[in-house]
Formats: C-alpha cells, sequence, structure tokens
C-alpha cells in the first residue's frame, strides 16, 4: 500500500503529533481530514515496543482471565498475579502451560450466520457512495472515525477471498471480524442522510414502498446482529464505534430506551478495552508503511470523552443513573507527550487555527456539559431551596464559561469565516448544536425550580426560546428528506412543553418574552408535526405539545380565529380570570409545593405521556411554518403512567 500523504492545507487539519522524540520515536502524521473534508484525528506514532514482555491479545492467559470475568486492563484483582508471572517467565510454568494463540470460540453454527449477515452488505460502488456520505455530513457530530484508516480496513475486508470466508470465520483477525459491523451502521446513519432521489443506489430498494430509512434501520439490526454472534471476547475499538453508532441510529428513529441500553452495553465494552483508564489505544494499520511498528491513534480518548458526554446527558434527560466519570485534566494528562496532549483536548481555544470536530465538543464540556453531572445529582436529591444558590452559580460560571468561547463558535454574533473553507462545511450546523446543547444545560439547571422559583422561570423561558431558534435554525439548514430523522424531537420537545407550561401556570409573568415564546413555540410544533408525518414517536410528540398548546389558548379565553402572539406581545393585556383558575398568575386550586415539573422526553419515552393525536399537516416539506388548523376533539385528557403529583395529573384536574 502506498504511505499516507498529508492532505492539502486549505483543508481544516493540523500536523498532530511533535515534531520529533529522539531516538525513543519517530513520527509521522497521517492529516486529521479524510477525502471528505470533515476533521479526524489519526494523531499517528511509531512507538519502539515496550523493553517488559507483555502477553499477546489473544494467548491463552488472557483468555483464561476474561473467563473468569476479570480484567486484563487492571492490577488490582487476584488474576493480575498469573499475568505477572506471565510477564517474568511464568509461560514456562504449569499455571499456564506453553504460549498459544488461541482461536475465539463461537457457537457451533456461528459460522454459517456470520456468512450469512456479511453477505447482506451491499456492492462496493454502493458502500463507497454511502460511506463517502457519512464522512461529509454525520461523521462531525461525534468524530468517531479516522476515514484514512477505515478505508485501509474498507480495503482489506475487500481483499478477503470466497474462499478463505468458507475456511472459517473465525480465522480472520479480530478487527476484521468486527469490521462488518461498524459498516453495517456507518451504511445505516448515510441512508438516513442521502438523497432518495440518487438513481445510482436505488437498486438497493428491492421493494416496493421501501425507503432509504426502511434499509437502514435492517442495516442498523443486521450489525447488531453481528456484534452479538461475535460475542464479548472480541471486544476492538470498532466494536465501541460501532456500539455507540447503533444507539445513535436508534436515537435518531425515535426508540430512546432502546438507545439508552445500547448506550450501556457500549460504555461496557469501552471499559473492557481499558478506554476509561485513557491509555493509548493501538489500532495496527491492515497494511503498515514500511518500518511501522505501532500505529497509535488518540481516537480512544475521543470515544470515552464522548460515551460520558452520551452518559451523562441521557441521565438528566431521561432520569437514568450516571454510569461513568470523567476528570478531564486528569484523563487528557493520561497522553504523556504535551504536544499531542494539547492539540487533542486544548486546540479548541484557538482563535486563528482551524476548528475540527472535536473541538466543539471539548468546548462544549468545557463551557456546559460537565455540569450536568451537577444538574443530575440536585435531580435525584429533589428540588431543595437550599440548593439554589449552587443553581445560580452554576449558572454564572456557565456565562462566563461561554463568553470565554473562540469566536468561531460563540453562542451570539459567532465569527463566520472559517464557515465556508474546504472541509469545514460541517461548522455552522455544528455551532447551531452546540448552542442548542449548552441552552438545554441551562433549562434542565433550572428546571426542577420553575413553579418555585421566578428567577429560575425567566432563565428557563430564555434558555427555552434560545433553543427552539437554534433548532429552527438547524432546520432551515437541513434537507427536506433529512427532515424526518428524529434527532430535532429532543431538544425542542423538552423546551416547548417547560414554556407553555410556564406561560400556562403563570401567564402574567414576564411580559418581555412572551410575543417572542408564542412564535417559536407555533414554530416548534410545526416541525414535530413534519417529523412526525413518518416518525411514530415524533407524531406522539406532536399530539402531546399541541395538546398543550390548546390548552393555553383555551384557559387565556382565546378563540381559533384570535392572533395569540399579538395579545400575548401586548404589555398592557392580562388573562381572563374566569372560573376562579387565575389568581396573582397561578391556578387558585392547585397547590404547586406538590407538583413535579415536567421532565418532557422522560415522560414521553418512560411514563408513555399521550394526549388526542391531531390530524398531522399534509403539505409539502418547504412550505411555511404555519401552525396546521386542526378539528378539535373534546377529549384533551393526558394519559400515561404518571403520577397524582405530576404536571399532567394537575392539567387534566383543569376544568376544560
Amino acid at each position: 500500500m502506498a504511505p499516507r500523504l498529508s492532505p492539502p492545507r486549505d483543508l481544516c487539519h493540523y500536523d498532530a503529533g511533535p515534531k520529533g522524540e529522539g531516538d525513543r520515536a519517530t513520527q509521522s502524521s497521517s492529516g486529521e481530514s479524510g477525502p471528505s473534508g470533515s476533521s479526524f484525528s489519526t494523531e499517528t506514532v511509531y512507538v519502539s515496543p515496550p523493553a517488559r514482555p507483555d502477553p499477546q491479545p489473544g494467548s491463552e492467559l488472557q483468555d483464561k482471565i476474561r473467563n473468569f470475568g476479570y480484567s486484563t486492563h487492571g492490577n488490582q484483582n487476584s488474576l493480575s498475579l498469573l499475568r505477572t508471572a506471565e510477564l517474568y517467565g511464568g509461560r514456562e510454568a504449569s499455571l499456564v502451560g506453553p504460549t498459544v494463540t488461541s482461536q475465539p470460540s463461537f457457537q457451533p453454527d456461528a459460522d454459517r450466520k456470520y456468512k450469512e449477515l456479511v453477505r447482506q452488505l451491499p456492492s462496493k460502488a454502493c458502500i463507497d457512495i454511502l460511506a463517502q456520505t457519512f464522512f461529509s455530513s454525520i461523521n462531525w457530530q461525534y468524530d468517531l472515525l479516522d476515514e484514512v484508516l477505515f478505508q485501509e480496513r474498507l480495503e482489506a475486508w475487500g481483499n478477503i477471498s470466497y474462499s478463505d470466508l468458507q475456511v472459517s470465520f473465525g480465522r480472520l483477525a479480530k478487527e476484521t471480524l468486527v469490521f462488518p459491523a461498524l459498516l453495517f451502521q456507518i451504511l445505516a446513519h448515510a441512508l438516513l442522510f442521502h438523497s432518495p432521489y440518487d438513481e445510482t443506489i436505488n437498486s438497493l430498494i428491492t421493494m416496493s414502498g421501501m425507503t432509504f430509512h426502511d434499509l437502514g434501520a435492517e442495516y442498523s439490526d443486521t450489525g447488531a446482529q453481528l456484534l452479538a454472534l461475535l460475542g464479548k471476547n472480541n471486544i476492538k475499538i470498532a466494536t465501541v464505534q460501532a456500539g455507540l453508532l447503533r444507539a445513535s441510529f436508534l436515537k435518531s428513529s425515535g426508540k430512546v430506551v432502546e438507545a439508552w441500553h445500547t448506550l450501556g452495553t457500549t460504555i461496557r465494552d469501552a471499559q473492557e478495552i481499558g478506554l476509561h483508564t485513557g491509555r493509548i489505544i493501538s489500532e495496527q494499520s491492515p497494511v503498515p508503511t514500511e518500518g511501522e511498528k505501532y500505529n497509535v491513534s488518540l481516537v480512544g480518548h475521543k470515544i470515552w470523552v464522548v460515551l460520558h458526554i452520551w452518559d451523562i446527558h441521557m441521565a438528566v434527560v431521561l432520569g437514568r443513573p450516571i454510569a461513568t466519570d470523567l476528570q478531564i485534566h486528569r484523563f487528557s494528562h493520561t497522553i504523556a507527550d504535551e504536544t499531542r496532549r494539547q492539540n487533542l483536548f486544548s486546540h479548541w481555544q484557538s482563535e486563528t487555527d482551524l476548528p475540527r470536530p472535536f473541538d466543539i465538543i471539548i468546548a462544549g464540556y468545557t463551557a456546559a456539559f460537565q455540569y450536568f453531572k451537577d444538574i443530575h445529582k440536585m435531580e435525584i436529591d429533589g428540588p431543595d431551596s437550599q440548593d439554589f444558590p449552587t443553581v445560580e452559580r452554576i449558572h454564572a460560571t456557565i456565562n462566563t464559561n461561554t463568553q470565554s468561547l473562540p469566536s468561531w463558535c460563540r453562542l451570539e454574533n459567532p465569527d463566520t469565516r472559517f464557515d465556508q473553507l474546504n472541509g469545514c462545511q460541517w461548522l455552522p450546523a455544528a455551532r447551531e448544536g452546540l448552542s442548542s446543547l449548552i441552552h438545554l444545560v441551562v433549562l434542565t439547571l433550572h428546571r426542577p425550580f420553575i413553579f418555585s422559583n421566578a428567577n429560575s422561570r425567566i432563565e428557563a423561558v430564555k434558555s427555552g426560546i434560545s433553543i427552539l431558534q437554534a433548532q429552527e435554525r438547524l432546520f432551515q439548514q437541513s434537507e427536506p428528506h433529512q427532515r424526518k430523522v428524529f434527532n430535532p424531537v429532543y431538544a425542542s420537545f423538552d423546551a416547548i412543553v417547560l414554556i407553555i407550561a410556564i406561560c400556562l401556570v403563570f401567564p402574567s409573568e414576564d411580559h418581555e418574552t412572551r410575543g417572542e415564546s408564542i412564535i417559536v413555540v407555533e414554530q416548534g410544533i410545526q416541525r414535530l408535526a413534519i417529523i412526525g408525518q413518518s416518525n411514530p414517536m415524533a407524531k406522539s410528540a406532536h399530539g402531546v405539545v399541541y395538546s398543550l398548546y390548546h390548552r393555553l389558548r383555551l384557559r387565556l379565553g382565546f378563540s381559533e380565529a384570535e392572533d395569540t402572539r399579538a395579545f400575548f406581545s401586548n404589555p398592557n393585556w392580562t388573562p381572563l380570570n374566569s372560573n376562579g383558575y387565575y389568581s396573582n398568575g397561578a391556578p387558585s386550586v392547585f397547590s404547586l409545593d406538590a407538583v413535579s415539573p415536567p421532565r418532557p422526553t422522560h415522560d414521553l419515552f418512560f411514563d408513555h405521556i399521550s394526549s388526542a393525536q391531531i390530524p398531522l399537516m399534509n403539505a409539502a416539506d418547504d412550505l411555511p411554518l404555519d401552525l396546521p388548523t386542526a378539528n378539535f376533539t373534546d377529549n384533551w385528557k393526558f394519559e400515561g403512567n404518571f403520577s397524582d403529583a405530576s404536571f399532567w395529573d394537575m392539567m387534566n384536574e383543569l376544568d376544560h
């Protein structure tokens, strides 16, 4: 194979490692941007083998340790003594026996199942087209894959002959075995974003009425079956990448509970190979260049950071436990070389160097994401007025941190000079995603106090408005066929529900943002209607928010023909005080002290909140975002597994 070439300097990439390490190592950079122009941190170095003997990953002793359930990455367990014995001559002792390279054990029919599954891969021409879509439109979101290394592994997989596979798939290298599972997930994601009008891959659609989204779901399921077939004795970095992409596909399809469980499994797989330790994980090139001994990539560090952010984010949004921990400063210092460490973990602070996708991730974590852990703890303990100084302190810190973001990712009036450069086309969408998620941190920070603290209501509404504005800009940037993906629902659904809840329970407060709130809420409802045309969970979310919005209009005395925005924008307008429901801006017949604020995404997926199904608009995706007209039903009660102290029960108690 020809040696890797550094991409042109006009792309968003950098030489990743140090310029030299004397006799100890010789470095070669493969660049951090693949052919698509997205940013990928290969950071290849060649290091000398360790001075002490190290057991091969497939040694008999390693297999025994794994079979007993002990970690091969720690030294705080009993079987670590066996490993020490193997390192220093114990291989000749009767404990271990002669050194052998054991083949992985599989079920008797695993050969047949593996061959059946990998034969479902499309032709090389179709794979190349979809892989290009993945690396140009998707990979930047998590920055999980190095495109150069992926292309090498794809070429190596293509060189496997039919006869090689017929002998026994278990004879293949472990990296090769797991590669099709990763490839299926890559193809599945690409089909969510690829144009449905591309004639070059239409041959993949084999049945009438089938869509690329349907085919993507089949590919993702096949990749998951492959991972299950290979088991837990063959975990590689590609296993973790495939697991995370599987969780991402499930989330994009609206299967949140399944995504959360898949994330948990992927976290365990990552821990099994030591990604949580911050050790540099070696990924050997399928065909090493001349003189190459170890191809070491920091992709393992990236993956663990992304897994941790996913974990703490889902814990707060879904009310689930946290399974990971990350002290970013300590974790970054597991990279011994300062130049490489700074290049990965501090590069985001640069004002002049071209940004990379992982820079956005680290910038977001530094500014706000790290506080998800504190928010989760406060929510688990329950809202307490004594916690509010902590809320104010965290909010002030987030404000300070966001003001210190580099100009190219500022939340307001960003510097857009990089946006159109070759390889940085992902930046506008990434910036909106960053803004949306940072404001979501603030929204969830104040959420427990929206019924007890006026300042929290103000900040929650402001954050909700910012989220919905960012989501609207993202929506307008996307192509019509990409608007069916469920991802835009999460942040929008939380923000819409909380804004309406605050406006409904406290309609007299915050005159300055009332009109703006209604505008972004109506736009958000329209987005959910469009996504709900192809996704049942989005349709359910649309029914819930439309029902809430209908209640807001009804309780405030508006007819269907009246413009809510005009009334809310009028600072002199006050809500009708009908039927004794409102007194000083809050329902007089309810004790808000006993009412839990809504946790919309959790309530939707775990408590199965639903309401009357509103007929979805049947208009083209590119029509103006006008609020659709619906034939209202008399039954607006919320259904679900919620308690008597919930916000949803309070809504049902309102006389409507």
